[in-house]
């Protein structure tokens, strides 16, 4: 058995597992069908309804902080999954009285998306406690990281088998049912999830505690300088990545029009974001299962794979005619998606061992909040690109983007693993 699966044989890892992927499948599946829907009804400003989903991540990781470290993770997580099941159902409700609706889609994406600030660092936070044996950490973030990396092979290839028997809203049916599913997956194992020696920080409340919050992350990142540039280097890299992947895919397709075998429209984007996520899981097998040589240097190699696989898609429209034109963004988004397991993984692992508890939650929050000014920032700007040079020009250059980050990260941290380790004196 590969080391990364090693973990399921727990059963408990293997329930919040089987949640975990429940969720996560429905929410790329909530995804497309968002990124679908804005672009049929608003094309290019898809990208401002896209944006409002990391605008409420930022504003819940700034003003909620303080908040969250006083909730017990295994409550913030069903909590936090029961609520984003209510929201997927709203646009849903609200098709049948005034028809699809983009404030009740915008709202939707929003709650979702600051819900996620609760979720995803209550659960990062719980590792240690699932997995007390730091040399474990590797496999059950690489069973995690694969967790998500599968929802965004499943979700995509299954919205095109959907779309032909369900109308598109109804995705989001199927979405509120993974989130209900998710829950119920952490309620079966919370005591788990609980770590008696650490109680929860109690901080200042208000904008004060906001304020300690955000600088007990700070000061943690500070703490470890090279886990903290690796988080923000991360966390940066996620705004181009977010644009290049979720919103121009969507409008080069329905610009150009790839098919192949009768295969179009929402079925095409489908499949090419889904050998992205083929990739993302063929990656996720690699990285979390191999130690390598040089970590370090080795995780920006992700970053120069992705960058190449996003211009090869844009590459592929110039050049090919269908039905040439889907195999070959297909390949394209299999090289983007394979690199990115490179990074998250071993940069989640050190995280975790560098820090306990709360302080896991806190620093990953700020990660997360950077994250998502990142993402907020660059999906502002993908209308007005859009619109200026078109999305097939600005995916080849968000890849170009990412390739430069990559390589300017390999070539720094090769030179510091190369430096001979001073000895203890």
């Amino acid at each position: 058995m590969l080391p990364i699966f090693r973990p399921l044989k727990d059963p408990a890892v293997a329930t919040v597992w089987s949640g975990l992927a429940a969720s996560t499948i429905g929410e790329d599946l909530f995804r497309v069908a968002v990124v679908w829907i804005a672009a049929e009804q608003i094309g290019n400003a898809a990208g401002y309804v896209n944006a409002a989903q990391y605008g409420a991540m930022l504003v819940v990781g700034l003003l909620g902080a303080s908040a969250f470290d006083r909730w017990r993770a295994d409550r913030a997580m069903i909590g936090a999954k029961l609520g984003s099941a209510v929201l997927a159902l709203l646009p849903v409700a609200g098709a049948y009285v005034w028809g699809v609706s983009i404030p009740l889609l915008v709202l939707a994406v929003m709650g979702i998306a600051g819900l996620r600030m609760v979720f995803t660092p209550a659960l990062q936070s719980t590792v240690p406690v699932l997995v007390p044996n730091r040399d474990a950490m590797q496999a059950i973030n690489g069973l995690f990281d694969a967790t998500w990396r599968l929802a965004r092979l499943i979700g995509p290839m299954l919205a095109a088998v959907l779309n032909s028997i369900l109308p598109v809203i109804h995705f989001l049916s199927v979405t509120a049912a993974g989130f209900v599913l998710s829950g119920a997956a952490i309620w079966a194992v919370r005591e788990r999830l609980i770590d008696p020696d650490h109680a929860p920080k109690r901080g200042r409340r208000g904008l004060r505690g906001t304020w300690d919050a955000l600088l007990d992350g700070t000061r943690l990142i500070l703490r470890e300088r090279t886990i903290g540039t690796l988080l923000l280097l991360n966390a940066l890299a996620n705004g181009p990545w977010s644009v290049a992947l979720q919103l121009c895919i969507a409008l080069m397709v329905k610009q150009h029009d790839p098919q192949l075998f009768g295969l179009e429209g929402l079925a095409a984007l489908g499949l090419i974001v889904g050998a992205s996520g083929a990739g993302d899981v063929a990656g996720n097998l690699v990285a979390g299962s191999v130690r390598f040589r040089r970590p370090l240097a080795t995780m920006f190699l992700g970053y120069v794979a992705m960058g190449i696989g996003f211009a090869l898609l844009a590459v592929a429209v110039w050049v090919l005619p269908n039905p040439w034109m889907l195999p070959a963004m297909m390949l394209a988004g299999l090289l983007s998606g394979f690199g990115g397991p490179f990074f998250f993984i071993p940069m989640i692992t050190r995280m975790q061992t560098a820090y306990r508890g709360a302080e896991i939650a806190r620093v990953f929050r700020l990660r997360l909040v950077v994250m998502a000014a990142s993402m907020l920032g660059f999906n502002l700007a993908a209308t007005p690109m859009f619109d200026l040079m078109g999305p097939t020009l600005t995916e080849f250059l968000l890849g170009l983007l990412i390739l430069a980050l990559g390589a300017g990260g390999y070539f720094h941290f090769r030179r510091v693993e190369s430096r001979p380790q001073k000895l203890p004196s």
